[in-house]
């Protein structure tokens, strides 16, 4: 699925000055790449060099390459994905952790995830991307807000709000499952492109956030929040237009409390009508799977 939007609403700081200094700077280093004037080689992350099995190719590499390879992307889409979900992802963990803790556990989690790619997977393929230190970021999100509503694009066709919970774990699912057999989601012989990908990192990235998050958050932010009550006016006719997967008793809406009481009453219904509603929704993404 394609993650688009939060609108997760900031409690405890004004801007999320850190999140958008990362943006700024993955931005100004992509494009110092399109111009030539930075060489991928010197900032990337080798790990089997940081292991003294190859020669050092670049004097940045090794440890700084640990932090520099956050920043480097392989191509627009690469650089888009990365950004769509820092931005949707990062300012609400900056929110619980603060802006320098936020800061030391992006570029922390962005290095244990390399290692942990260099241990388990190839460590002769160079490191580039802050997916890592994302996936970690993701993980924190899920254990700070699990029943926030997420923007995506089902399959890439269908806009659906679903919870972030659902969102996070199936993303980690697929990477832990494409992490132990590339071929278990594809069907087929390994591809050449996938073999490249770093999927273990993102999977240490995930167990970083998941390990520090409840450490380095400030003493008034709590784990496992409630739905929000208001997630912006875009958010709100969002919710009225298209479909919306949610846990029994939470709506999208605050104002919108009549069916949140009938499901207080009578929870066993209200679970019905979510598998009812998330079944229909499947069948409606498989039709237009078929047709579009």
């Amino acid at each position: 699925m394609l993650i688009l939007h939060d609108g997760n609403p900031l409690i405890h700081i004004r801007r999320p000055w850190v999140n958008h200094a990362l943006m700024i700077a993955t931005v100004g280093v992509f494009l110092l790449q399109l111009g030539d004037l930075v060489s991928w080689q010197m900032l990337a992350f080798f790990p089997a060099q940081l292991w003294n099995r190859w020669p050092v190719p670049g004097p940045l590499n090794g440890i700084l390459g640990l932090v520099t390879h956050q920043f480097l992307h392989g191509d627009i889409l690469h650089i888009l994905a990365n950004l769509v979900a820092l931005r949707v992802f990062g300012d609400n963990v900056e929110d619980a952790l603060g802006h320098w803790r936020y800061a030391l556990f992006f570029l922390g989690s962005g290095a244990v995830a390399a290692m942990t790619q260099g241990l388990l997977g190839n460590p002769y393929v160079p490191i580039i991307g802050a997916s890592g230190a994302i996936a970690a970021v993701m993980a924190g999100y899920l254990l700070l807000h699990p029943r926030a509503r997420i923007l995506v694009l089902a399959f890439n066709v269908a806009p659906i709000l679903a919870p972030a919970s659902l969102v996070v774990g199936f993303g980690i699912l697929v990477n832990i499952a494409m992490a132990y057999d590339i071929t278990l989601l594809t069907g087929g012989p390994p591809d050449p492109q996938d073999m490249v990908v770093a999927w273990w990192a993102h999977v240490g990235g995930f167990a970083c956030g998941l390990a520090f998050v409840p450490f380095l958050t400030s003493h008034n932010v709590r784990l496992f929040q409630s739905a929000p009550t208001s997630q912006g006016t875009g958010m709100h006719w969002l919710g009225r237009l298209i479909p919306s997967l949610s846990w029994p008793g939470d709506r999208p809406f605050a104002e919108d409390t009549t069916a949140a009481v009938a499901a207080a009453v009578n929870p066993g219904r209200a679970k019905l009508l979510v598998f009812v509603k998330a079944t229909f929704y499947i069948l409606l993404i498989l039709v237009l799977m078929r047709y579009l």
